[in-house]
């Protein structure tokens, strides 16, 4: 029977919906993991650094209950902070409260909730999960990750310290074991945005980043989302009192590191910072697994199309 361009559409759509997405290997890189195009693409240049602590462009999947996330780039190894928060259920925390050791309601890992105090994120976005993942040298190399339910109380995280071993990079597929969570982090970008802070990023250049953190996430561990959900990614100083602008989704062009008011002062924490006074949105959206299936087979049928 000749194949036409519908019963090609029909056969693909199936297998896109069946879930048959191709197996990702969690390596820290997205090369051969069918990842298809970023969900966000950075938008300005760092102000922490250039191949130092950069967030080009990030890349999520969701197959078998698990999200793979991966954001290209790299984090300096000095404990600068990446940190992940997930708005994937009713309800959570638009502006962030104290931790509970100070009568607030977060949980006290890092000290981020304490720092935070005060942050806030877009209208539309309620942070319910955070994931913290660092690395730099302290006693020796290490890479540390850690989960927290925001708004959960005293305790309410899971915390893991030097996952691979006595090295900045590497693969651990159970890195936090009660949650389920596996990293692997592939440092070796050398190219991206560049480092003139505020400069209109190559996308381009952005998206042909292939390395950077890659995350397996089960579903449960982040609330069991059944459709869309946000997350928003940025990178904090050591001490978590200092905000880079190195966001995603990104700020708008111009734009320095925002530090603890917004304006890049230093305050002792980032409570000063209200994501509502900068253009754009500072998170991006994870289509529900059917929705990312086809947004791979958005890009099939254009290839398919071009070779007609």
């Amino acid at each position: 029977m000749k194949r036409t361009a519908s019963t090609t559409l029909a056969a693909a759509m199936a297998v896109a919906l069946a879930g048959h997405a191709p197996a990702v290997t969690l390596d820290g890189s997205i090369a051969g993991d069918g990842y298809g195009s970023a969900v966000s693409v950075q938008t300005i240049e760092t102000g922490f650094g250039d191949n130092q602590s950069e967030l080009n462009a990030a890349y999520a999947q969701v197959s078998g209950g698990t999200l793979y996330l991966t954001i290209t780039g790299q984090v300096e190894s000095n404990f600068n902070k990446l940190n992940l928060f997930f708005d994937t259920v009713a309800g959570g925390q638009n502006t962030l409260t104290a931790d509970a050791n100070n009568g607030g309601t977060n949980p006290e890992n890092d000290n981020w909730a304490n720092n935070h105090n005060g942050f806030t994120f877009d209208t539309g976005f309620e942070a319910d999960y955070m994931i913290i993942i660092r690395s730099g040298n302290f006693g020796g190399d290490r890479f540390d990750i850690d989960i927290a339910t925001v708004g959960g109380g005293l305790g309410a995280f899971e915390a893991a310290a030097d996952v691979f071993g006595g090295s900045f990079t590497g693969v651990n597929a159970a890195a936090l074991p009660l949650a389920g969570v596996g990293v692997a982090y592939d440092n070796s970008n050398a190219a991206g945005v560049g480092g003139t802070a505020g400069n209109a990023a190559d996308q381009t250049a952005a998206q042909a980043v292939q390395t950077g953190i890659e995350l397996a996430i089960p579903l449960a561990a982040i609330g069991s989302p059944a459709g869309d959900f946000k997350i928003s990614a940025m990178v904090n100083n050591s001490d978590h009192n200092f905000l880079s602008n190195q966001f995603l989704g990104g700020l708008p062009v111009g734009q320095g590191n925002l530090g603890g008011d917004g304006t890049g002062g230093f305050t002792g924490n980032v409570g000063g910072v209200d994501l509502n006074n900068f253009a754009g949105d500072q998170f991006f959206v994870v289509p529900e697994p059917t929705s990312l299936a086809l947004l791979g087979l958005g890009g099939l049928l254009v290839a398919r199309r071009r070779r007609a």
